[in-house]
C-alpha cells in the first residue's frame, strides 16, 4: 500500500492499534529507501510534522484500513487527514497581521526586515487553502505574509511574476490586497483562481450537482457491464487528452474515467466551480497513473479496479469544497488575478507603469525543478500541452540540457524579468526575490549574488540581501533541493522619482463647489498647490510614488492615469465603489454601499463628507468624530476609507440607522448573504392568515399604532419583523429593521410626503408591506452584493464605528465613545439647521413602531433636540429675559446677540402668530446649543486639527418682512469666542430646499473650517 511509509504500528494487538508518524528522519529516510512509490510532497510533510506535537490515535485493525483506503482515494495520508481535521476544527492563527503604515525611510523599512526571524520553523503551513494542492518548491506562506505586511498597505497591488502555487496570491488578499500573479505554468492558473476563490451558494450547488452526477455513475445499472468501459471511452473520447504512448501511463479503465468525469465537469460547471473541479482531478492524475512518484518520471503499472478513479475525485472533490468553505471567511474580499505568459515579455505588456505596490516571488532554483514533467500529465488531462511551457520556463533542467547553456542562461532570463518587474512597479516600492543558490557541473553559483547585480543593470537599487536559514525538516527532498541549507531574500527597491499622472474628472457635470473641493483635495494629499486654470478638467502633475497611493482616495477624480511606455488607468476608490468596472454614469450615486438604507431628511452626501476628510489630511486609523451623526452618512466614509469613527446623535432612529449601515459590514459575508436570502426566501412565503395578536410590538404604544396603521398592516408589520428578529446576531436584527423602517411611512395612514402630522385624504385600509418590504431588502442586498465584488480594492483596513445614542452637548456622552481631551484628529458634521426640520416628528412612526418610544418620552426627545421648534410658554420667557439680559454677551458674541434681539423687537407687536413669537427664543436655545457642542469639540480635538461643519442660513418673517439668520456667521463667532481659528472655507449652495410647511427655508449652504490652535 503506497501509504504504508507513513505509518508504523507501535504496538500489535489483533482488535486493535496505534497510528502514529514515524519517530525520527533517519527512521522516514529508511522508509524511502524501502518504498519507491511514496509521494515526495507527502515525505515533506511527514518531515514537517516532526517538529511538532505527535498525536497518537487508537482504532482497531479494520476501521485503519478503511480510512487509509479512503485518505487513498483523495491521495491523502493520515498525517494529511489529521491535519486538516485540526485546521477545520481550531481557528489557527494566521501567518502575519498588519503592522504600522508603510514607513516612507528605506533604513527603516531595512531595519523591520532584518528583525525578522525568516525561518518559521515550527510556524503552521496548511492553513486557509494552501497545501490545497502538490507543488514542486513552494515556499511558506510566512515570508510573502510578513513581507507583505511590512512592505505595502491595503488595497494595493502585490506581484508574484513567478505565481506557481499561489502562495503569494492567498495571502495578499488575506491580508486586503490585490494579487496579481503571472506563471507559464497554465495549472498555475487553475490552482491560483481556486485557493483564491469565495464559495458562493451558486459555485456550491454547481459542485453538488458534479458530484451527484459522478456518484450515480458508479451506481448505475450498466457500470459493471463488460462493455462499459470501451463504451465510455468512445463516447467521452474528445476528452482523451494526445498523450503520447497514453497506455502506457495509464490504464484503460483509467482512460474512460478520466474522460468522463472532463465531460460531467464541462456540462455541469462553469468559473470557480469549473476551477474547483479541474483541481479536485488534478490532484488525482498521478494517483492513477502508472508514474511512480511525483518526482519520478517512471511508469510502473499495477493493478486498477472499476470505479477507483470515480470515487478518488469524489473525495477529492470533497476535500476542495471544505478546504473552500473553511477559507470563505477569511478570502471574502479576495481580488485576485491571474496571469498566462512567459515573465520574461509579458508582465509590462499585461499590467502598466507604475501599477504595481510590492512585487514578492520565489523565483524557480537554477537547473533544479522540471515544473512541466512534475505536472506533465495534470496539464494533458486539463487540456494545456506541458511541451510548449517547457520551451519557456526558466530554470528548467531539461531545459539547460537541451540548450547546453548553463548558468548564464538563467541569469540573462532572469534580467528580463526584472526589467519588467522594474517597469510595472511604483517608484520607491519594493521588489522581494526568494532565491537559493545553483550547480552546474558541479560548480555552486551565487543566485543571490547574480539577481543584484542584474537588478542594479536594469536600475534597481538592492537595499539589501537576507539570508534565511531552511530548518532540516523544511528542506525539499528533491535532490537539487535537499543540498540547500539557506537561501536569500534579495530586497530590490526602485528608486523614487516622479511620473507624469493624470487625474481624470468624473463623467458626471460637477457643480461649481465640487470642482473646487477637487482642487482642495489634490492639494491636501500632495502638499502643494495646484496651479491649474480648470479644476473640472484633466489635470496633469508631476507625482510621487506617495501621491500615486493617496490619490486612490480623492472623490472628485474618477481615474489616475501613470504615463509611460505602458500608460495605465487605475480607478479611484470612490469610482469603483459607485461604478464598479463599469463605466461611469452622467450622474453620482450618493447610495452606494448601504448609504440608501433608510431616507433621512436634511443629511449631506456622502462625497462631501469624504472629500471634507482628505482636506483634513486624516491618516489611516485616524480618529474621526461626528457629533450629529444622523443616518451615518459620515461614520459609513470613515469605515470605507479606513478611518476610526465616533459618532452619536440625540434621535434614537439615527443612532440606530448609523449603526445598521455600519455595522453589517463587521459581519461574515457568507453569514449576511445567507440570513438576507434565506429572509427574501420567507418573505415569498406568507401565511394564508396573519395572527390577530400583534406581539412584536409595544404594549405602550398600541393605541397610537391603532391610529396610524390598520388592522390588516399592522399584522403583517408583526410578522415582518417576527421573522427579523429570529436571527442570533443583533447587527443583522438592526439591519432587518431598518429596512423595514424605511417603509413605514409609506404603509401608513399618514401623508408621506408631509413633514408634520398629518393624515393622508384616504386612510389606507391595507398595504403591500411584505412586497415592499422585500423589495428594498433584496435592494440593499445587492447594494451589499455590489459593494462586497469591489472590497479587495479598499485602500484600507476597515474599523468598525462607534455609535452610541446620546446629547452631543454633554460630556458623558463622549465619555461613552470613549473619547477624552485631545483625542480626535478631525471633526465632519451638519448640525441641524436653525428650527429646520422636524426630526423626531419625521420618525415618529418608526420610533413608534420599531423601538417602542411612546409620545411623552418622544416629546422630551423632540424638546432637548438641538434646533427644535418646540418650545414652552415658561422656557420662552426664561430664554427671552436671557436674551435681553445685560450679560447675554457673556454668553453669546456680540453680533448674534445683536441680530437675535432685532428679530426679537420686530415680533413682539402687531398680529404676530405663536410660531413667529418663538422664533427670538428658539434661535437663542439653539445658538446656546451650537455653542456648548463647538466647546465640547474643541476640548476633544488635537491641536492643529479643524472640525468641518455643513450649515445653511435661512429666513424668518420678523414684523411682517424676510429677514436672513446668517446661521454660518454666528457659527464663526461663537467658535471663534469657544477659541477657535475659525473661516467660511466654501459656499456650496446649489438649490433652494423647498418644503411644504416652510416657505425659502435655505438660502446659503457652506462649510466651516474651525482649526484648533
Amino acid at each position: 500500500m503506497r501509504l504504508a511509509i507513513a505509518e508504523r504500528w507501535s504496538k500489535y494487538e489483533p482488535e486493535r492499534q496505534f497510528i502514529r508518524l514515524v519517530s525520527s528522519r533517519e527512521e522516514l529516510e529508511g522508509w524511502q529507501i524501502m518504498s519507491r512509490k511514496i509521494d515526495s510532497c507527502i515525505m515533506s510533510k511527514i518531515a514537517d510534522s516532526m517538529s511538532k506535537e505527535r498525536i497518537v490515535l487508537e482504532t482497531t485493525r479494520e476501521r485503519k484500513s478503511a480510512l487509509v483506503q479512503s485518505l487513498d482515494l483523495q491521495g491523502d495520508t493520515i498525517s494529511d487527514w489529521l491535519e486538516e481535521q485540526i485546521e477545520l476544527s481550531v481557528q489557527t492563527e494566521a501567518a502575519a497581521t498588519d503592522g504600522d503604515a508603510l514607513s516612507s525611510d528605506p533604513s527603516a523599512i531595512v531595519d523591520r526586515l532584518r528583525q525578522q526571524d525568516w525561518a518559521f520553523t515550527s510556524d503552521d503551513t496548511r492553513y486557509l487553502t494552501h497545501d490545497l494542492h502538490p507543488y514542486p518548491a513552494k515556499f511558506i506562506p510566512q515570508i510573502p505574509a510578513h513581507l507583505i505586511s511590512l512592505l505595502s498597505e491595503p488595497g494595493e497591488v502585490i506581484l508574484d511574476p513567478f505565481g506557481g502555487s499561489a502562495t503569494t496570491a492567498v495571502e495578499a488578499v488575506r491580508l486586503g490586497r490585490r494579487a496579481v500573479s503571472s506563471d507559464a505554468n497554465p495549472l498555475s492558473q487553475v490552482i491560483g483562481r481556486v485557493k483564491t476563490g469565495f464559495m458562493t451558494p451558486e459555485v456550491r450547488s454547481e459542485l453538488d450537482q458534479l458530484q451527484a452526477t459522478t456518484i450515480s455513475h458508479l451506481t448505475g445499472a450498466d457500470f459493471a457491464a463488460d462493455k462499459w468501459v470501451i463504451t465510455t471511452t468512445k463516447r467521452h473520447e474528445d476528452y482523451i487528452p494526445d498523450i503520447p504512448n497514453v497506455e502506457k501511463w495509464f490504464h484503460p479503465i483509467v482512460i474512460s474515467e478520466l474522460a468522463l468525469i472532463c465531460y460531467l465537469i464541462d456540462k455541469t460547471t462553469s468559473g470557480l466551480a469549473s476551477d474547483a473541479a479541474r483541481m479536485a482531478l488534478s490532484r488525482i492524475i498521478l494517483r492513477v497513473s502508472f508514474q511512480e512518484s511525483e518526482t519520478r518520471y517512471v511508469s510502473e503499472a499495477y493493478e486498477v479496479k472499476r470505479g477507483a478513479t470515480l470515487n478518488g475525485f469524489v473525495e477529492s472533490l470533497k476535500t476542495v469544497i471544505r478546504r473552500l468553505e473553511h477559507a470563505a471567511p477569511a478570502l471574502q474580499r479576495a481580488e485576485a488575478r491571474f496571469i498566462l505568459g512567459d515573465s520574461r515579455t509579458d508582465i509590462p505588456k499585461e499590467l502598466g507603469e507604475g501599477s504595481v505596490n510590492l512585487i514578492v516571488t520565489s523565483p524557480p532554483y537554477p537547473n533544479a525543478t522540471d515544473y512541466h514533467l512534475y505536472h506533465r500529465f495534470r496539464l494533458f488531462w486539463l487540456g494545456f500541452d506541458p511541451r510548449k511551457m517547457g520551451s519557456i520556463e526558466i530554470g528548467s533542467h531539461l531545459r539547460h540540457q537541451r540548450n547546453g547553456s548553463g548558468f548564464d542562461e538563467y541569469c540573462d532570463d532572469m534580467k528580463k524579468v526584472l526589467a519588467g518587474c522594474y517597469s510595472v512597479l511604483q517608484p520607491g516600492r519594493y521588489a522581494v526575490f526568494v532565491v537559493g543558490d545553483a550547480i552546474f557541473k558541479s560548480v555552486p553559483f551565487s543566485t543571490s549574488d547574480a539577481i543584484a547585480n542584474a537588478a542594479r543593470d536594469v536600475g534597481f537599487e538592492v537595499a539589501d540581501v537576507i539570508d534565511r536559514p531552511i530548518h532540516q525538516t523544511k528542506r525539499s527532498f528533491a535532490k537539487p533541493g535537499r543540498r540547500a541549507r539557506d537561501e536569500q531574500l534579495v530586497v530590490l527597491r526602485r528608486p523614487e522619482s516622479e511620473i507624469e499622472t493624470t487625474l481624470v474628472p468624473p463623467a458626471y457635470r460637477m457643480w461649481n463647489y465640487e470642482v473646487s473641493l477637487r482642487k482642495l483635495e489634490i492639494e491636501a494629499l500632495t502638499g502643494s498647490k495646484l496651479n491649474v486654470a480648470d479644476a473640472s478638467a484633466p489635470i496633469k502633475l508631476m507625482a510621487s510614488s506617495r501621491d500615486l497611493n493617496s490619490f486612490r482616495k480623492l472623490t472628485f477624480t474618477r481615474e489616475v492615469i501613470v504615463s509611460g511606455g505602458h500608460p495605465v488607468g487605475q480607478p479611484t476608490w470612490q469610482k469603483v465603489l459607485e461604478n464598479g468596472d463599469a463605466d461611469s454614469p452622467k450622474r453620482k450615486d450618493p447610495k452606494y454601499a448601504t448609504h440608501g438604507i433608510h431616507p433621512y431628511k436634511g443629511k449631506f452626501y456622502p462625497q462631501l463628507a469624504k472629500s471634507l476628510m482628505n482636506i483634513a489630511g486624516l491618516s489611516a486609523g485616524g480618529r474621526l468624530l461626528d457629533p450629529f451623526c444622523g443616518s451615518g452618512t459620515v461614520l459609513l466614509e470613515g469605515l470605507l476609507n479606513g478611518y476610526a469613527a465616533f459618532g452619536c446623535d440625540i434621535n434614537p432612529l439615527a443612532a440606530k440607522i448609523a449603526r445598521a449601515k455600519t455595522e453589517v459590514f463587521a459581519v461574515d459575508q457568507g453569514v449576511t448573504r445567507q440570513a438576507l436570502n434565506a429572509l427574501l426566501d420567507r418573505m415569498k412565503r406568507p401565511p394564508a392568515n396573519y395572527s390577530p395578536e400583534i406581539s412584536q410590538f409595544d404594549g405602550a404604544v398600541a393605541e397610537e399604532l391603532n391610529s396610524w396603521f390598520a388592522v390588516p398592516v399592522l399584522q403583517k408589520l408583526s410578522w415582518v419583523l417576527e421573522h427579523i428578529r429570529l436571527f442570533g446576531d443583533q447587527r443583522l436584527v438592526e439591519f432587518g429593521e431598518v429596512v423595514l423602517s424605511s417603509i413605514i411611512r409609506d404603509v401608513s395612514h399618514q401623508d408621506p410626503g408631509d413633514l408634520r402630522i398629518r393624515r393622508r385624504k384616504e386612510p389606507l385600509n391595507d398595504a403591500p408591506v411584505i412586497e415592499m418590504f422585500a423589495e428594498r431588502l433584496a435592494a440593499q442586498l445587492f447594494r451589499l452584493e455590489k459593494y462586497w465584488s469591489v472590497a479587495g480594492r479598499q485602500p484600507s483596513r476597515i474599523i468598525a464605528p462607534t455609535v452610541k445614542g446620546g446629547d452631543c452637548r454633554q460630556s458623558q456622552t463622549y465619555e461613552a465613545l470613549g473619547l477624552t481631551e485631545g483625542s480626535v484628529d478631525c471633526v465632519v458634521t451638519s448640525p441641524p439647521y436653525a428650527t429646520a426640520l422636524p426630526y423626531i416628528d419625521t420618525d415618529r412612526l418608526s420610533l413608534m413602531a420599531i423601538m417602542g418610544i411612546d409620545n411623552s418620552n418622544r416629546s422630551v426627545l423632540e424638546s432637548n433636540l438641538t434646533g427644535s421648534r418646540e418650545i414652552r410658554r415658561r422656557e420662552r420667557a426664561a430664554f427671552e429675559d436671557e436674551l435681553m439680559s445685560s450679560s447675554a454677551s457673556d454668553s453669546l458674541p456680540p453680533k448674534v446677540v445683536k441680530a437675535l434681539r432685532s428679530i426679537h423687537e420686530a415680533n413682539r407687536t402687531g398680529d404676530v402668530g405663536f410660531r413667529r413669537q418663538n422664533m427670538a427664543s428658539l434661535l437663542w436655545r439653539y445658538f446656546i446649543d451650537m455653542r456648548e457642542n463647538i466647546a465640547r469639540v474643541h476640548y476633544l480635538l488635537k491641536k492643529n486639527s479643524s472640525a468641518y461643519y455643513v450649515v445653511g442660513d435661512s429666513k424668518t418673517n420678523a414684523g411682517g418682512e424676510w429677514t436672513l439668520i446668517e446661521t454660518g456667521a454666528n457659527l464663526l463667532e461663537i467658535a471663534s469666542m469657544v477659541g477657535f481659528e475659525a473661516k467660511s472655507m466654501l459656499d456650496i449652495s446649489v438649490t433652494t430646499e423647498n418644503y411644504n410647511h416652510i416657505k425659502n427655508a435655505i438660502t446659503k449652504n457652506e462649510v466651516l473650517q474651525f482649526r484648533k490652535v
